[in-house]
């Protein structure tokens, strides 16, 4: 008899990972969402296990907040809730509200929830070989599954696939976007085009939050494939908010504390050029979005503690993560880009990592200015036009692991009173959330930086991925 412990989350996705095993030897266990209007600020969570004849007995450690509200053949312990049957289940309500400095960054009103995919941790006895273990997700009511979010309520949904990517964008019936749903997957659509930055293939569940609740970022992306974004923000803007929480699915985001301003001021500085490139914005709007980092003259960014405020990472990362972009292009005669230099990292990112790849794309007198611009106070001013068309005009073919992408078809629009979908996890590891905190000045949207916490613990597969926030 062997005891295994499995990851407390597993990530949806739309296949399964037993592949040619049968479902003899798979633990399949199911989580249904439901809204509670009776309880706001909370879900009701259906957690359904179905074990294969070789496994005996499965015991599940509940996150803390939870109350338990029924079980169906488990019996409580010292150490978790157990059960010796084949198809266990246990009924709890969770808190969806999650609060940073300024506001939420999950909700559940009654009628709608915007919430991270639960997890819970377990543990099991098995005879013979290790069983594969099966994670769904699944809503009782109306709503959207994610990989890593759920949207919960009424809602009308609006598709669009390019190339290996697809976007659902989730409009909530209390929502009313300010820019069109068909111009916002526009803007991620040729994002999902046009960016040099990791892989592309991939789903995304991109939801329009309701303004009826006070947010604290301006989004939120979790993991690799779901973000929020409040629906009262544009698309035809520098901080196009849309794009950069996009842009964070896409970008590495385990860095030391170092390179750690380089999740928000590369997820700004990305959004800004592609929405640039979309000829939504013209260049004195680029340029003077760069052009803020001045007021940060002192501030380090290799240094977290000498940062005046949580809007250093952006304003200044932004304008260095340029500078070095255009740099390399410059150097390089338009063969290589700051992307060339980030994809060909394949660790975590330090700062003798991210100097050798810069150095490798570009040059040593590219390094040395990288060094200059991380690790001192050192600030440079925005480029002119004349120098970027200079460096950014070259037809740059940074070689990626994106697929190329096929022209874009006309987005589907579907209204989904109903919807009850149920997708698959192959991964184990626990996403982690990365907000986009509102620049003074900026929008009219208030907003902080600040990271949601989801933990998981795995003695099998396990290891925590991490989330992001945006600007």
């Amino acid at each position: 008899m062997l005891l295994a412990v499995a990851p407390a989350v597993g990530a949806a996705v739309g296949a399964s990972p037993a592949g040619d095993r049968t479902r003899d030897d798979t633990i399949t266990r199911t989580f249904t969402a439901s809204l509670t209007p009776e309880t706001p600020g909370q879900v009701e969570i259906r957690m359904a296990f179905d074990l294969p004849p070789d496994v005996s007995q499965v015991t599940t450690r509940l996150p803390d907040g939870t109350t338990v509200r029924g079980t169906t053949g488990f019996e409580q312990t010292t150490d978790g809730y157990r059960s010796t049957t084949d198809s266990p289940s246990i009924r709890y309500a969770l808190p969806v509200n999650r609060t940073g400095t300024r506001g939420h960054e999950y909700a559940d009103t009654g009628v709608w929830a915007i919430a991270p995919t639960p997890g819970a941790g377990f543990s099991y006895q098995y005879r013979g070989s290790a069983p594969t273990i099966e994670t769904n997700y699944a809503i009782d009511g109306p709503g959207v599954v994610g990989e890593t979010m759920l949207y919960l309520g009424e809602h009308t949904t609006y598709e669009r696939t390019t190339g290996e990517t697809r976007f659902r964008l989730v409009v909530p019936a209390a929502s009313e976007t300010l820019a069109n749903p068909e111009t916002i997957l526009d803007t991620l659509g040729a994002g999902a085009d046009n960016l040099e930055l990791g892989d592309a293939a991939g789903s995304h569940v991109a939801i329009a939050a309701p303004t009826s609740v006070q947010w604290g970022p301006s989004g939120l992306a979790r993991g690799s494939a779901d973000f929020w974004v409040r629906a009262d923000l544009p698309v035809n803007a520098a901080n196009n908010v849309w794009l950069h929480e996009y842009v964070h699915t896409r970008q590495p985001t385990d860095t030391t504390a170092g390179m750690r301003w380089s999740i928000e001021g590369g997820a700004d500085y990305y959004a800004a050029l592609e929405t640039l490139r979309q000829d939504r914005i013209d260049f004195a709007e680029f340029q003077q979005f760069l052009g803020r980092a001045a007021r940060y003259d002192g501030a380090v960014l290799a240094e977290p503690n000498t940062w005046s405020d949580l809007f250093v990472p952006y304003v200044k990362g932004r304008l260095v993560a340029g500078e070095l972009d255009r740099q390399i292009r410059v150097a390089s005669d338009g063969s290589a880009t700051l992307a060339t230099a980030l994809n060909s990292i394949d660790r975590q990112v330090s700062l003798s990592a991210f100097y050798g790849a810069i150095e490798s794309a570009g040059d040593a007198t590219v390094r040395a200015n990288a060094e200059r611009l991380i690790e001192t106070a050192s600030t440079p001013r925005a480029w002119s036009e004349s120098q970027h068309r200079a460096a950014f005009q070259q037809g740059v073919e940074t070689p990626t692991a994106t697929a190329t992408a096929t022209p874009t078809p006309p987005a589907t629009v579907t209204a989904t009173p109903t919807q009850t979908p149920t997708e698959t996890a192959t991964r184990t590891r626990t996403p982690t959330s990365t907000e986009t905190a509102t620049e003074p000045g900026t929008t009219r949207s208030p907003g902080q930086p600040g990271f949601g916490g989801a933990v998981a613990v795995g003695a099998v597969v396990g290891a925590g991925l991490l989330a992001r926030r945006q600007k």
